[in-house]
């Protein structure tokens, strides 16, 4: 009987709940438990950086909105307290009273930059324009103008006969503000017809050979230049030159330079001076090496 009650005690502690249930965890290694704290720190990093990516453009966003209102409600009492304007020939006063900037109490920020460059731009001696606003209160005006290097004479309906002024490009214009000196040294252009297309001069055909032969003359020789009065287009492509002492010189466009030409009318017009010749009546520099003085001598 005692047996049995062994027996049965013993079964009973075979239970799962008489078996110990504290069972240790397998510890971690050092390298499992540093790639486990990179791993958190990495993703931490990210979070935090995406907070401040998210914070900076929220406050851009919002100092952006600040200016553009500033400069809404600054504009509305912004006056023009300086004018900056830099060109050649035209004055300070010409300007200002073209582009009706003489007013006192001109807007800044409300004036239109694009109108007063076309409005400028449409003039024919302006080349180009850069106007730009300089916060807090000037305006900033750059005129590039055109270089004349010839004259013309034109007929106007009031004012009769006029002087214009022609670029190396054919553009017409008249004269603003030019040095009065520079302007007469000008030679003037014949052989041309002037015609108007919306109060402006259509361009002249050729000037780019003229504008060559002057500019070259008045490096090369500027003792020659002096001297010449008119150049002529009715024979194009030559261009025919008259002078003080050679009444009618004919060059022809190269396209590299006048240089030959220019030496031979030299040799020639020195030669007849020291020969005591007045003037020659023609200098055909065309033919080469044919004699190129015809009619030599008016007066001696």
């Amino acid at each position: 009987m005692a047996a049995k009650k062994s027996a049965k005690k013993a079964r009973k502690s075979r239970s799962w709940k008489d078996i110990d249930q504290e069972v240790k965890a397998k510890s971690m290694s050092s390298t499992a438990l540093k790639r486990a704290i990179f791993s958190r720190c990495r993703k931490l990093a990210l979070y935090v950086a995406v907070v401040v990516v998210l914070a900076s453009g929220a406050k851009l966003l919002l100092m952006t909105e600040g200016i553009s209102a500033a400069l809404t409600k600054a504009g509305k009492s912004l006056p023009i307290k300086q004018i900056e304007i830099e060109s050649d020939a035209l004055s300070r006063d010409w300007v200002l009273s073209y582009l009706d900037l003489d007013q006192e109490g001109s807007n800044l920020l409300g004036i239109d930059l694009e109108g007063l460059k076309e409005r400028l731009e449409f003039n024919a001696q302006v080349s180009s324009v850069k106007i730009a606003r300089q916060l807090p209160d000037t305006l900033y005006i750059s005129i590039q103008e055109r270089e004349p290097i010839a004259r013309v004479l034109a007929e106007d309906v009031e004012r009769g006969r006029i002087t214009l002024l022609v670029d190396r490009h054919g553009v017409v214009y008249e004269g603003i503000g030019y040095d009065s000196r520079r302007i007469s040294a000008l030679p003037f252009l014949d052989g041309i017809r002037l015609k108007r297309i919306e109060g402006q001069y259509e361009a002249i055909d050729g000037m780019d050979d003229v504008g060559k032969l002057l500019t070259e003359t008045l490096e090369i020789a500027p003792h020659i230049y002096r001297t010449w009065k008119v150049v002529s287009l009715e024979d194009l492509p030559k261009l025919i030159v008259k002078s003080n002492f050679a009444k009618e010189i004919v060059f022809e466009p190269v396209p590299t330079d006048y240089l030959r030409q220019l030496d031979e009318l030299d040799y020639i017009i020195d030669y007849h001076k020291s020969h005591s010749y007045k003037s020659i009546a023609k200098v055909d520099l065309t033919m080469n090496s044919q004699v190129p003085v015809t009619h030599v001598a008016i007066g001696r």
